[in-house]
């Protein structure tokens, strides 16, 4: 008798139903649809702030520039900025009008990012500035 009980515990164990396996996929996929737009918008802000680096550098470079000869350096190529190599925007292009206002903007260059997508920041020779982003 206890021998025939084992055999109808132990044969019922075995495996796993179809119904469990639906359930345990079913949470992994709504812990997936939770996670991805994080890890998106997380990424997304990581390439904000590597644009954001480079433009304040422009932005400090440009000001010291202006300080010392009361014009903007609407080329660039003056005030000695090196972007850094393997970033995911081209390299920030400089117009504006030389005793006004410099524009300085960087677009995509490297996926996710596109050519599409921008940043920019404006300086105004009143000492003030904008900065804004298209992506």
């Amino acid at each position: 008798m206890l021998s025939s009980f084992r055999k109808l515990i132990h044969g019922r164990s075995r495996g796993f139903t179809l119904i469990e396996l639906v359930v345990v996929l079913a949470i992994l996929g709504i812990l997936i649809a939770l996670a991805v737009p994080r890890y998106l918008s997380a990424r997304k802000a990581a390439y904000r702030a590597e644009a954001d680096d480079v433009l304040q550098e422009a932005k400090t470079l440009e000001w010291a520039y202006y300080q010392q000869f009361n014009l903007f350096d609407t080329s660039g190529t003056l005030i000695g900025q090196i972007p850094p190599g393997g970033m995911h925007w081209n390299a920030p292009t400089f117009g504006g009008a030389v005793d006004g206002s410099v524009s300085i903007q960087m677009t995509g260059s490297l996926d996710p990012v596109t050519s599409t997508d921008s940043v920019w920041l404006l300086l105004y020779s009143d000492g003030s500035s904008s900065t804004g982003s298209s992506f």
